[in-house]
């Protein structure tokens, strides 16, 4: 049947169609007139049948899918090699787009003397040896810029130690630029990365999502008797101009992510909601932002092959943690009683985390305790990451 003479509607995809097979007449549903003279038409007039059957046989091949296939390819193939444009003046200072291999450490479970100390090992367990220089570091976090600063301070370690930071839970990428010769913290100044803010302020709500979000949190109340007391609260110390922060006074009355995301949705406000901070924050940040999303980020502008790429993560973290495990690069997950245990972010999960994540993957290896020999002996023997 298929490429037969047609009569049909002039509206919609028929007008397409018979653009292209030109075997029939198009007209107004509504039109009982135009149909019954289209229909005498098309059967009275034999050399009109003719040529609408023959149109219709010879044309139909270009509605079959491999005519759809070719295309779509031949209309790919025309936009050539292409690659996103960016514009940075500091381009030539970041040394991230030199380095064959990078370290991204994402630890979120762990106290801050222990975050500390997992920074140190991390770096010193691959800085080493004849291929320092080739492996960069960079820190990603649901801290703010000022809270890493300093971290990094009480490491004994300079800024300019790491290749880039990715705060604020994923909403903001950093820099360090050393200005001046002399190595000191009071001369590194960060460059936030412009052209990633781009790529996530697509309909990001502002102030108008701020303000609803203050709403909703003076509603979240603790009740106990006749009296209610609000448990989160609007955090402008913490919250940038993408990631809105709230804290937590008391994580037990915390609603699960899935009914907040579903009230956004019903609200029509595109943002990511997450919990961090062992539960006693709540970051709000873009659609497209996330901690995942920046280390792609990242791999596409500075030419990083993400298979040579290993993320750092504790046995637990924020309620972003799944996703720091899929994807081509590597992950060693430490292990040990150093981990703050499972709270609230974790226990409202309905299904085991290896429904999610292929723990048993060749790129995804634990070790217990977080020493420069333990996580040494992790990249380099079992995950392929040279070290020295």
């Amino acid at each position: 049947m298929h490429g037969l003479p047609v009569i049909a509607t002039k509206n919609g995809a028929p007008v397409e169609i018979y653009q292209v097979l030109e075997n029939g007449l198009l007209v107004d549903p509504h039109d009982q007139h135009a149909i019954a003279d289209a229909l005498y038409k098309m059967l009275s007039e034999k050399q009109f049948w003719s040529r609408c059957r023959e149109n219709g046989l010879k044309n139909i091949h270009q509605f079959s899918w491999p005519e759809h296939c070719k295309n779509y390819l031949s209309r790919i193939s025309s936009l050539g090699p292409r690659h996103p444009a960016f514009a940075c003046k500091e381009d030539h200072k970041v040394p991230v787009k030199c380095r064959k291999h990078i370290s991204i450490i994402a630890v979120d479970s762990v106290n801050k003397e222990d975050l500390i100390q997992i920074i140190r090992n991390s770096v010193e367990a691959t800085r080493t040896g004849t291929m320092s220089g080739s492996t960069g570091f960079v820190l990603s976090t649901s801290l703010t810029i000022a809270e890493l600063q300093s971290v990094i301070v009480r490491t004994g370690m300079l800024p300019t130690d790491f290749d880039a930071f990715i705060c604020n839970s994923g909403s903001d990428i950093y820099y360090p630029l050393q200005s001046s010769d002399v190595p000191s913290n009071s001369r590194v100044t960060f460059a936030l990365d412009h052209n990633y803010r781009s790529h996530i302020e697509y309909r990001w709500g502002g102030e108008g999502l701020r303000k609803y979000l203050v709403k909703w949190a003076s509603s979240v109340v603790e009740r106990r008797g006749r009296t209610e007391k609000q448990v989160i609260f609007e955090d402008s110390e913490h919250s940038s101009t993408y990631c809105l922060a709230f804290r937590v006074v008391n994580p037990n009355h915390l609603p699960p992510l899935k009914e907040l995301q579903k009230l956004m949705r019903i609200q029509s406000l595109r943002c990511h909601a997450l919990y961090n901070h062992g539960a006693t924050r709540l970051s709000v940040i873009p659609m497209h932002a996330s901690r995942s999303q920046a280390l792609r980020y990242l791999s596409i502008r500075w030419g990083i092959e993400l298979p040579n790429a290993v993320v750092i993560v504790g046995e637990t973290g924020d309620s972003d943690y799944e996703e720091l495990f899929g994807g081509l690069h590597k992950t060693v997950i430490l292990k040990g009683g150093f981990n703050t245990p499972a709270n609230r972010i974790h226990t409202v999960r309905r299904y085991p985390l290896q429904d999610v994540v292929a723990l048993d993957s060749s790129n995804i290896i634990g070790i217990e305790g977080f020493s420069t020999g333990d996580i040494r002996s992790a990249m380099q023997q079992q995950l392929g990451i040279p070290t020295q």
